[in-house]
């Protein structure tokens, strides 16, 4: 079974709206992933991609995610940025991921 990781970025267009801000939290959200994947993910079937928030606000709305950086795995919420949580637990991603592999 394949693991499918997608982080949500602060950036992208939706109509007239367009982000032109860089988010530091979104950077260090995917250098950790990338980092993991070359670490805990090396040789498993996981698949890590990076999209814009603002072009797919309401796929992450739908989700009740609204805040980036997101980490959705499997199309389901694992985490999102608050001022309480501002970075995700990698341990936390590392067993959530290896678990659904085993399935």
């Amino acid at each position: 079974m394949t693991v499918k990781i997608t982080q949500f970025k602060w950036e992208g267009r939706l109509g007239p709206f367009k982000i032109k801000t860089v988010c530091a939290e979104c950077n260090l959200t995917k250098a950790v992933l990338e980092n993991m994947k070359s670490k805990e993910f090396k040789d498993k079937d996981v698949q890590i991609e990076y999209k814009p928030w603002l072009n797919n606000f309401f796929y992450c709305i739908f989700r009740l995610t609204w805040h980036a950086p997101i980490i959705i795995v499997n199309g389901r919420k694992f985490h999102q940025f608050s001022e309480k949580d501002p970075m995700f637990d990698r341990k936390k991603l590392a067993s959530y991921v290896l678990k659904r592999l085993e399935k």
